[in-house]
């Protein structure tokens, strides 16, 4: 069995409860921006989007959404931020790769996102030229897998600790990781995420976020790359939430 942990999340639900359980400095001051400038608070929003993820999770055949006290010792973890998604086979996919003395498992991190900024934009047309060339971290959200032991939880719950670990053992040669070369998860990076928004500086523009927001509607209305299929029903939910998201006339 393979165990789905979700990260610490916020409970979107309750707004108020929300605004003060985050913690990123950069992303504060955008809330109240953002509610100023949709229609549909940032909270609820960021609720639909992890509902949209928590259904997706449900449907992973062989996997069980957990939270970390609930999942056994020795149980095989894959991680996830609560927006982000998996492939419908994913865990049947992954037991395949299998095999004993490797303890982490790590697989092609892909993204459907806007380019945050010009240097994003920039990595990803260099990643697109040169796709063996180095990424910045090799584990993301959720493309790597590791067993429930001792010091495993720090890695999990962070994909740059989870990087460092992986490319310490990879530049050991010990053997104990494994790449699983198939592609069974995608981080679905919105408008609300953090990255997108928080871009460390303190302040963004309405027109700004407008652009943004523009480019996020029609993200979610192109086809899907070949390979991306099996997020269509995900792909279709976001769009219905964008288009239910509508800009406010200024006062």
């Amino acid at each position: 069995m393979i165990y789905i942990w979700i990260r610490r999340t916020v409970d979107w639900a309750d707004e108020q409860a929300a605004l003060e359980a985050l913690t990123d400095p950069w992303l504060l001051p955008k809330v109240p921006l953002w509610n100023e400038t949709f229609d549909l608070s940032y909270q609820r929003f960021r609720l639909r989007v992890k509902e949209i993820a928590q259904r997706n999770h449900e449907r992973v055949e062989g996997a069980v959404p957990a939270e970390w006290d609930e999942i056994p010792d020795d149980a095989l973890v894959v991680p996830v931020d609560d927006d982000d998604w998996f492939r419908p086979d994913a865990a049947r996919v992954l037991s395949e790769w299998l095999e004993p003395g490797v303890t982490g498992y790590h697989w092609p991190a892909r993204w459907i996102e806007v380019p945050i900024d010009l240097g994003h934009r920039l990595y990803l047309l260099r990643r697109r030229l040169l796709p063996r060339s180095r990424p910045k971290w090799l584990c993301s959200t959720n493309n790597y897998a590791m067993y429930k032991r001792p010091g495993a939880k720090e890695p999990l719950g962070s994909h740059i600790e989870a990087s460092r670990w992986f490319e310490r053992r990879i530049e050991s040669g010990d053997g104990t990781v494994r790449r699983v070369d198939a592609e069974i998860s995608v981080a679905n990076r919105t408008l609300a995420s953090q990255t997108t928004l928080s871009q460390k500086r303190m302040e963004i523009s309405r027109s700004e976020l407008i652009r943004k927001y523009r480019r996020y509607v029609r993200l979610y209305s192109k086809p899907l790359p070949p390979g991306f299929e099996w997020a269509a029903p995900e792909v279709e939910e976001m769009a219905a939430l964008m288009s239910e998201l509508q800009v406010k006339q200024p006062r």
